[in-house]
């Protein structure tokens, strides 16, 4: 099998998963801070985000449950990631979203699910979705709800620190389950890394991660503080400039994913640390969103 293939790949041994998306050197950013930064690039995955691992094991965990029939609530990425992947094994899909852009709602569209358009954020979504689910048999796949999507995540870690031994594992957040998941990989391959959490509360540019909904709190809280990490807040110009960064060196990302490398000039490393930013969306998908930025 070729590296190519590998990495868009998915197999099962005693039913756990196997699956490594690529770990790049980021060559600019290794010089800027004297470090070795490393991407590790999960938009290698088949819709192109992270999100990929929450469903591949939320699927899983549906079929050992004999359930056929989940709800999603989401700002985009995780609404198309949970469609493609119930797409693919036959199943219904119930997907909340409140405002995002309408490139996500088109692709959403492609995978069939049932959409539930709330006007307002994605917390006021998710209070119409949890009224949805009442007294129905339907697997919630909501971050905070669904250990699953943890367990899919805690793979980027365990691979991260297989490959890397970092002394930094900085991860784009908002809901949590990213930043948690892949701390759970990272602390059980006996890593010592210290995990930041890039956040960008206010942003008009990185949808993904706007607002910082910590629906994975106390997790959330728990990671940050028994690694030594922190939280890190970064700006829209800062978006920008990381966003330019990567694409100069081949790597096309949505604004949200770029918040990891944005990050690394907050936690002032100390100079040959190692450093690995996962690398959570593509922007090919969003072609208005790349346009605007670059």
């Amino acid at each position: 099998m070729s590296d190519m293939e590998s990495s868009y790949r998915m197999t099962f041994n005693a039913g756990e998963p196997r699956w490594n998306t690529p770990i790049v050197k980021l060559e600019v950013e290794s010089r800027k801070y004297g470090c070795k930064v490393y991407a590790k690039l999960e938009i290698g995955n088949p819709t192109g985000v992270h999100k990929d691992r929450e469903s591949a094991m939320v699927m899983l965990d549906m079929k050992r449950k004999g359930l056929t029939e989940l709800v999603c609530t989401s700002s985009g990425n995780a609404a198309i990631s949970i469609s493609a992947f119930a797409y693919m094994n036959g199943f219904k899909s119930h997907v909340f979203v409140g405002d995002i852009p309408d490139e996500k709602i088109q692709l959403l569209r492609v995978f069939g699910p049932c959409i539930h358009k709330v006007r307002g954020t994605y917390n006021e979504a998710l209070e119409v979705m949890l009224k949805f689910l009442e007294g129905k048999n339907i697997y919630n796949a909501n971050a905070g709800y669904c250990p699953a999507k943890l367990d899919g995540n805690s793979y980027i870690g365990h691979e991260i620190a297989r490959d890397l031994a970092p002394d930094y594992v900085i991860c784009p957040t908002s809901n949590g389950t990213h930043l948690v998941g892949v701390g759970m990989g990272v602390k059980r391959a006996g890593s010592k890394a210290k995990m930041i959490a890039a956040i960008a509360p206010t942003s008009v540019i990185a949808s993904s991660i706007t607002g910082f909904y910590g629906k994975e709190q106390p997790k959330i809280d728990n990671t940050v503080k028994e690694t030594g990490g922190q939280y890190v807040e970064v700006s829209d110009d800062e978006l920008v400039v990381t966003t330019k960064s990567l694409a100069k060196q081949g790597i096309f990302v949505e604004p949200a994913s770029a918040a990891s490398l944005a990050a690394i000039s907050h936690i002032n490393p100390q100079e040959n640390s190692v450093i690995c930013c996962t690398i959570t969306g593509s922007a090919l998908k969003y072609p208005l969103i790349l346009r605007n930025v670059l």
